[in-house]
């Protein structure tokens, strides 16, 4: 069996566009089965492919991108933390390969140019076409049960989310406050342990004790043990996992909204679907009045003749017949598509992330408290400090 080619991309190399409108441009480089790629692109071009995806895969879940910003978006520092999100945002894609290598992504990586008009070029899919390349891709779905159960645990995920979006939101203002407080503590103490007592024991307490060796911090920076203790709890103090949690809350935000775009696309159908029952109703009472040799304001003036007139209703029909046949088909796609697969692999992806988050904030926390311990313990040993 010939091995399948992984997938490796990187996105690096931002480079800042001068002219009128600045913008930043990556370098999209890797290989997939197809060969080597290497193009370049700008945000927006980001921004341009997903939302294509969002149009080719309705009823998908595609990862949200990392948010706009219209002030500070030059700064080096946001360039690069958008640099990486890119970055991990490709490697997701990469892990769902029919994503990947669907011909609108292929152009994403591979076209060189203008990539919005190369996408655009892409021809639209007809519903026969979406219903065929749904078959072909989720293959392990067919046979599955539409049921009542089903129905209601779609309809249930789609209410909890729009019930806890302004909680994450919340949450992840909550979270940067709390960041931004320890952020500032931590800094201070840092720059207090290091600096202001040793300059106030060289300044002060010199004076009073009359004696280098009552000095404790300037001592201990000189004693190669307990040095190594303070160099611990500094190191610790200069970094914090808080700002970690706000970042993968501000992630989560983002990532409820993306999913509840997700299920609008399905409700879309829905409602396409009940347009064509409609369309095909109102069709209906138009032949049995042709029919029955009934005249209506639109045929009242009409000089078609009645036999045209029932053939040409009966087209129209067949046709609305044929579009409600293939709505409904989507929407079955779309509910076994999100009831089998897309809502229960979101759940486990932000239950796993969240796990992983609170073990790194919790050994984090454990980490800087045994430091802290440790320091001011071998502080108080060293000088009998009661």
């Amino acid at each position: 069996m010939q091995r399948l080619q992984k997938i490796s991309v990187e996105v690096s190399d931002p480079k800042v566009q001068s002219g009128l409108n600045k913008y930043t441009t990556y370098s999209v480089r890797g290989m997939d089965k197809n060969g080597q790629f290497d193009v370049i692109r700008r945000f927006s071009d980001f921004r341009l492919i997903r939302q294509f995806l969002i149009t080719k895969w309705p009823g998908c879940y595609i990862p949200p991108l990392p948010p706009r910003k219209a002030i500070g978006n030059m700064d080096q520092k946001f360039i690069d933390d958008r640099m990486h999100s890119l970055q991990d945002w490709m490697k997701i894609m990469a892990q769902t390969k029919y994503f990947w290598y669907s011909e609108e992504f292929q152009l994403f990586i591979k076209a060189n140019g203008d990539i919005e008009k190369a996408l655009t070029q892409v021809p639209k899919l007809t519903y026969d076409e979406i219903i065929n390349k749904y078959q072909e891709t989720f293959t392990d779905l067919s046979g599955r049960e539409i049921n009542r159960e089903l129905i209601q645990k779609i309809t249930d995920f789609h209410m909890f989310l729009k019930r806890v979006n302004p909680m994450v939101e919340n949450f992840k203002q909550i979270a940067k406050n709390i960041a931004e407080a320890r952020q500032n503590f931590q800094e201070q103490m840092s720059t207090f342990v290091q600096t202001h007592l040793a300059v106030y024991e060289q300044q002060v307490l010199l004076e009073f004790s009359e004696s280098q060796d009552k000095l404790v911090i300037q001592n201990i920076k000189n004693d190669e043990y307990p040095a190594q203790l303070l160099n611990n709890y500094i190191n610790l103090l200069q970094q914090n996992e808080f700002q970690s949690l706000y970042q993968e809350i501000k992630k989560e935000s983002k990532q409820v909204r993306a999913f509840l775009e997700t299920m609008i696309q399905r409700e879309k159908y829905e409602q396409q679907k009940v347009f064509y029952e409609q369309k095909q109703k109102e069709l209906q009472i138009q032949l049995q009045e042709v029919l029955a040799g009934k005249s209506s304001i639109k045929n009242l003036f009409s000089t078609t003749k009645k036999e045209d007139q029932i053939a040409k209703l009966q087209v129209q029909i067949d046709q609305v017949c044929k579009d409600i046949e293939n709505m409904q088909f989507i929407c079955d796609i779309l509910t076994v598509l999100l009831g089998y697969i897309e809502i229960d692999k979101f759940k486990l992806e932000k239950q796993q992330n969240y796990y992983r988050l609170a073990k790194s904030l919790i050994q984090y926390e454990i980490q800087l408290n045994q430091a802290t311990e440790e320091f001011w313990e071998r502080v108080q040993q060293n000088y009998n400090l009661l």
